[in-house]
């Protein structure tokens, strides 16, 4: 649990810190604005943060997929609600509706790419296995075939 837990956290982080540079490169562009060093650690920092509630999620099992649907609701809502406050926190914008809206858009977009890049990783993850279970299978049935004619062949 722990070293999922870690797993996670690592994969989100990079996922996220990924994202978000991606968004910051787009706004700095059109804005015509520089970003210093402060900056970047401040972004590595709120990766971090919001990173660890999704690497949280991730080790809660949970058998319905109400629940499910309700915890990753809340998660969303916490991420939003993180990065209000540290855009407020790092004095990166005035918390303004428009500048909230302009925050929920970023926030999907990091959102939908970090949880398509974990899909696609877990689905290799999925089809590495499934390789590798077949080929288990494969030489286990194999070797009973064998027995079973030596055996025969005994008789």
């Amino acid at each position: 649990m722990i070293k999922e837990f870690f797993t996670s956290l690592l994969h989100y982080f990079v996922n996220i810190i990924t994202a978000v540079i991606i968004a910051v490169a787009v706004y700095l562009t059109i804005s015509g604005q520089q970003i210093d060093s402060t900056m970047l650690w401040q972004i590595l920092f709120s990766g971090f943060i919001t990173a660890l509630p999704s690497a949280i999620l991730v080790c809660i099992d949970t058998k319905s997929g109400k629940v499910l649907l309700m915890l990753w609701l809340l998660h969303f809502l916490l991420i939003f609600g993180l990065t209000l406050v540290m855009l407020k926190l790092f004095g990166w914008c005035n918390i303004t509706p428009v500048s909230t809206l302009i925050t929920f858009g970023v926030v999907v977009f990091i959102y939908l790419f970090t949880s398509y890049v974990h899909y696609l990783v877990d689905r290799s993850h999925v089809a590495l296995m499934n390789q590798k279970l077949k080929k288990r299978y494969f030489k286990a049935e194999y070797a009973r075939e064998l027995a079973e004619k030596a055996k025969k062949s005994d008789e």
